[in-house]
């Protein structure tokens, strides 16, 4: 009995891999999430709540996210036996433990999901992620029931009895069977069950991003447009809202999640309403007008953004965009913006669940998979100092659901890893290019300078606009040469459409004596007046693209002289400017500059590190070089050379007007 009960059990565990494998063959998905997402997708269909809730009617996506925390990191493939039994006895407590916090995490997710629904995302829209991203029906068969795990899993008392409640509760028998029966009767229609779970697979599939970004726009897209078909057409800005909305939930899930895993004394309170869109219209505009534009323009690659002209589109047609024309304009001007949909649902489905490893740090993303981050801003602290200016001039507040710091976070990968720490701002530091250089030189790691400029339009001028540049490259060279790489990068926020002028295809290049291959490579640029005396005839300041004596963005050293043409051999061409008619390069007045340090947090404190380390070694060379020279001064005294050159001038003074012996040795002369 004993062993055809064995036989049966091994020969269900080699039938699981091989339908777990069978799967792996059609989906980008690992055994483990394969097996969860079966498991899942199962209890889903069942009409069944997960726990004893008050809620007799949760939102699919929030009964998905419960079943998602229930399973957890459960992983029958990994699971070691134990001989001893006090190591059993130790294992059993770890997994009743182990359990209660998935219960625990179902719960906590349901409360963050109802926020989330109610003042974060648009209405329906959890609906329609589920409907059309992740191919979830959301109609339901049978009975609202309830299922209590915790009463079973309580009654077990040894490791043998949590093994065998687990292997019951996470199994996928029927499924697996369902499999092998289709296998032997190859004439077996496909079953509902099995097409809802192709489906469910495939949604999960493309819509975390397992599939590219270019798949995961797609269902973004369909989404918002509440079809999956390709011709369909959707409204430019309930595009770009929706991302926004996504951005900001999941910035919200990842905020509660890690706030759940602290003990109760540490706990804060986490304020929704700092994560609720700020539903400016006019601050998205920009980056809507920006994809209208490419609607217009029929899409197509290396298209112009130079355009000045601030008009906003009503017509409904007019502000419609195929899906690839939403595509082709993401890959150019904001490549993060994919990242959107499939940061939201693998926070949603892994940030809540218990750490598989114990060490209470957050899970990290499957490979190929980037994250899409609303960046946390910090500051500069210097002691003894209070900080009284805003921590940032150009970002609203509250800062976490600022649209500009989203739009500027779909753009770059670095901008979007979760950090930027705030190196200089002219209204904490002073509108000072010399203050400006001294904050970013000797920071070892990526950096953006993003600038307003002052309304000059009644001057025939610039009006007020914000634009910059990004650098992957730290500012550590003070040359008359560019350096950098093709990671920098120009931008044009608004008011005109947002665009991003990117390294053409020749930046990298190489030539030997062509001065036009060289300008292709001209990234970055910065020339003090002090380290060549202001003698070398270029322009002594900051600089990015065009040549060293006429760079296409450049910052003037006093900030009198400051310019932003429209075009030069490195970067793509369009206006940097706004309000101007014409393409030449025009003069702009500074009214406000900030530089930040971007990227992960450890990137950042490892730049900044750098910096100190820099800032360190020169204080060391200038108290060497003082020293030095006292030294020196003091062997010249003891020589009588110094004594000689000071009292010289007591020398050189005779015969001057006033000095009466002088005058008495003339006139004994004569």
């Amino acid at each position: 009995m004993g062993n055809s009960s064995s036989t049966t059990k091994e020969t269900q565990r080699a039938n699981e891999r091989a339908y777990i494998r069978s799967l792996g063959d059609r989906y980008p998905l690992g055994d483990a999430e394969l097996r969860k997402w079966c498991w899942v997708c199962d209890h889903l269909s069942s009409a069944t709540t997960p726990l004893p809730i008050p809620s007799s009617s949760l939102p699919p996506l929030s009964l998905l996210a419960m079943w998602s925390a229930l399973y957890a990191n459960y992983n029958p493939y990994n699971r070691q036996t134990q001989s001893s039994n006090t190591t059993q006895s130790i294992q059993s407590s770890n997994v009743q433990n182990n359990f209660d916090h998935k219960v625990v995490s179902s719960l906590q997710v349901m409360e963050a999901m109802n926020i989330v629904d109610l003042h974060i995302l648009p209405n329906e829209l959890s609906s329609h992620i589920c409907q059309y991203a992740l191919g979830i029906s959301l109609t339901t068969k049978g009975t609202d029931e309830t299922l209590d795990p915790m009463q079973a899993s309580e009654k077990c008392t040894s490791i043998e009895q949590i093994v065998a409640f687990e292997e019951s509760y996470y199994s996928i028998e029927s499924q697996v069977n369902e499999h092998v029966s289709s296998s032997n009767d190859p004439y077996a229609n496909t079953s509902h069950s099995s097409q809802s779970l192709e489906d469910f697979l495939e949604g999960i599939s493309t819509s975390c991003g397992r599939r590219g970004s270019r798949t995961s726009l797609s269902k973004l897209f369909a989404i918002v447009c509440k079809s999956n078909s390709r011709i369909a057409k959707a409204d430019a800005s309930n595009l770009i809202s929706t991302a926004y909305s996504l951005a900001l939930a999941a910035s919200y899930l990842k905020s509660a999640a890690a706030n759940n895993k602290l003990s109760k004394g540490k706990r804060k309170s986490i304020n929704w309403q700092d994560f609720a869109p700020q539903n400016n219209v006019k601050d998205m505009q920009s980056m809507v007008n920006s994809l209208k534009k490419q609607r217009q323009r029929g899409g197509g690659i290396g298209f112009d953004y130079s355009s000045s002209s601030n008009s906003t589109l009503t017509s409904s047609d007019e502000s419609a965009v195929s899906l690839e024309e939403f595509n082709e304009w993401a890959e150019t001007q904001a490549p993060m913006l994919g990242s959107a949909l499939p940061t939201f649902l693998h926070v949603l489905f892994t940030f809540f669940s218990p750490s598989s490893s114990g060490d209470g740090k957050e899970p990290s993303f499957p490979p190929g998979v980037t994250p899409l981050w609303i960046p946390n801003l910090t500051i500069e602290q210097t002691k003894n100092i209070t900080h009284t200016s805003p921590t940032s001039t150009f970002f609203s507040t509250p800062v976490s659901s600022s649209f500009d710091l989203f739009a500027l976070s779909c753009t770059s990968l670095t901008l979007a890893s979760g950090r930027w720490h705030r190196l200089f701002s002219s209204e904490a530091n002073g509108l000072s290019c010399n203050r400006l250089m001294h904050s970013v030189m000797g920071y070892g790691g990526p950096t953006i300078i993003i600038i307003r400029s002052k309304d000059t339009s009644d001057k025939g001028q610039c009006c007020s606009c914000v634009f910059g540049a990004f650098t992957f490259t730290p500012w550590t060279i003070e040359s008359s040469d560019f350096f950098g790489n093709s990671d920098c990068f120009l931008l044009r926020l608004g008011p005109d459409p947002m665009a991003i002028y990117r390294p053409t295809a020749g930046g990298d290049t190489f030539g030997s004596n062509n001065n036009t291959s060289y300008e292709t490579r001209n990234y970055m640029y910065y020339n003090p007046a002090s380290r060549s005396k202001g003698y070398d005839g270029l322009s002594h300041g900051i600089g990015f693209g065009g040549s060293s004596d006429l760079p296409r963005l450049y910052i003037d050293e006093v900030l009198d002289g400051c310019r932003a043409a429209s075009e030069d051999l490195t970067f793509e061409k369009g206006a940097l400017l706004s309000g101007l008619n014409e393409s030449s390069a025009s003069h702009f007045e500074v009214e406000a500059i900030e530089a930040w340090g971007v990227g992960t947090s450890q990137i950042v404190e490892e730049a900044l590190t750098a910096r100190d380390d820099q800032r360190i070694d020169k204080q060391k060379q200038i108290r060497k070089a003082m020293k030095g020279a006292k030294g020196q001064f003091l062997e010249d005294f003891q020589s009588g050379l110094t004594g000689n050159k000071l009292f010289q001038h007591r020398d050189q003074i005779q015969g001057r007007e006033g000095d009466c012996s002088l005058g008495d040795t003339e006139e004994e002369e004569t």
